[in-house]
C-alpha cells in the first residue's frame, strides 16, 4: 500500500511498542540453523534475524500445529509473525486453499489466520538447498504480507500490504520517514543480486517444467532405481514441508478430548484401506507420491506448485535425497 523508511534504532522502538499490544514470534539464529518459533521479549529483540534465509521450521507449525487439541472456542490471541520469507508466503497459499478454500472452512486455521499479522522480509542470504527461482518464485515477497521489510545499510525499507499495518505505522508515524530514491535503488540492487545468486546456486539443474517431468515419467523405473535406494521412511520430508496438511484425529484422556496431529503419506499405513489393501505398498510409490502431489496434482488443482523451493526437505533428509537431483535424473537419464 505504502513505502516507508525506518532506522534500526527506530525499528527497535517500533517493536517495543508492538510488544505491548501483540505476541510476537520471530526467527533467532542458533548455529548452524535459523529457528522458529521464539517468543520475542524486550530481552531478546537484538537476536532477531531478518536479513538471512528462511528458518528451518516451516510456517505451518504455527497455523497448523504438530498436535492441536480440538476445543469449542479457538484461541483469539492477536499475534505477529515476523521474518517470513517468500517461500513461507507461498506455503500459506497452499494451506489457505486447503483449509479455507472449500465449502466448509477449518475454524481453527481460520481463526489463527484472521488474528495473525504477517511481517515478511527479503532474503539477503541463501542456503545451498534453496531453489525458489526454479519454482516460479524469487527470494523476496511480493504479495500476501501485511508488511514487508528489506534490510538496508542503516535501517529498513518498509512496505505495507494491509490496512492494519498501515494503521500501525500511522499511529507511530514519528518513527518513520519518506523513503529516498537511493533507498529504493538499494532494495532493487539487493533483490537483483539475490535472485542472480539463487539462480547460480542451481545452475547444474536444467529442468524447467516440474509438472511435465512428473506427469510424463510417472511409470519411469528411475523412481524405484534411485529414489527408493536411500529412503529410510523417516517422514522428515513430509513433516518439514510447509505445504503438507494431512492429519489424523486422536482421542486424549479419559474425557475423550479430541486432538489432531500431523500425518505422513510416506508412512506405510497411511494409505491402507478396509480389508488391509494398500494402494502404495512399495516404498518408492510412497516417495513418488510426494513429487506427484507437490508438482503435478496441486498445480492442476490450485493453479500453482505446492513446492516453493525452500529446500527444507533436502536439509532434513536422512538419505540425502535431493528433489532437484531427482528431477534432473528423471529428465536426463533413460
Amino acid at each position: 500500500m505504502s513505502l516507508y523508511y525506518i532506522t534500526n534504532s527506530n525499528w527497535t522502538h517500533f517493536l517495543q511498542s508492538l510488544l505491548r499490544q501483540f505476541s510476537i514470534y520471530a526467527p533467532i539464529k542458533h548455529p548452524p540453523e535459523i529457528s522458529y518459533w521464539h517468543k520475542i521479549t524486550n530481552e531478546n529483540l537484538s537476536e532477531i534475524v531478518l536479513d538471512s534465509y528462511r528458518a528451518l521450521t516451516p510456517t505451518k507449525s504455527y497455523f497448523f500445529p504438530v498436535k492441536e487439541e480440538i476445543t469449542l472456542e479457538p484461541d483469539m490471541k492477536k499475534t505477529i509473525i515476523l521474518g517470513l520469507k517468500q517461500c513461507d508466503m507461498g506455503h500459506l497459499k497452499t494451506l489457505d486453499a486447503m483449509f479455507l478454500g472449500g465449502d466448509v472452512k477449518d475454524p481453527y486455521y481460520e481463526n489463527k489466520r484472521k488474528n495473525t499479522i504477517l511481517v515478511s522480509s527479503d532474503c539477503e542470504e541463501y542456503a545451498p538447498s534453496c531453489f525458489c527461482t526454479a519454482m516460479e518464485s524469487q527470494p523476496f515477497p511480493t504479495e500476501g504480507f501485511d508488511m514487508n521489510l528489506t534490510s538496508l545499510r542503516n535501517g529498513f525499507l518498509v512496505e505495507t500490504g494491509s490496512q492494519i499495518c498501515e494503521t500501525l505505522v500511522q499511529e507511530r508515524s514519528r518513527l518513520f520517514q519518506v523513503p529516498q530514491e537511493f533507498h529504493l535503488n538499494e532494495r532493487e540492487d539487493i533483490r537483483k543480486k539475490m535472485t542472480e545468486s539463487v539462480i547460480m546456486n542451481n545452475k547444474d539443474y536444467t529442468w524447467a517444467n516440474p509438472h511435465d517431468i512428473v506427469k510424463n515419467n510417472y511409470a519411469s523405473l528411475r523412481w524405484k532405481d534411485f529414489v527408493s535406494t536411500t529412503c529410510v521412511e523417516c517422514d522428515a520430508c513430509r513433516l518439514i514441508c510447509g505445504t503438507c496438511y494431512c492429519f489424523i484425529i486422536d482421542e486424549l484422556g479419559k474425557d475423550t478430548q479430541r486432538a489432531r496431529a500431523w500425518d505422513s503419506c510416506q508412512s506405510v499405513g497411511y494409505g491402507r484401506v478396509a480389508g488391509g489393501e494398500n494402494p502404495r505398498k512399495a516404498r518408492f510409490e510412497r516417495l513418488r507420491n510426494f513429487y506427484v502431489c507437490k508438482l503435478k496434482n496441486r498445480r492442476e488443482n490450485f493453479g500453482f506448485y505446492a513446492c516453493t523451493g525452500c529446500g527444507r526437505c533436502i536439509d532434513v533428509c536422512q538419505g540425502k535425497i535431493d528433489l532437484r537431483k531427482s528431477l534432473q535424473k528423471i529428465l536426463t537419464e533413460p
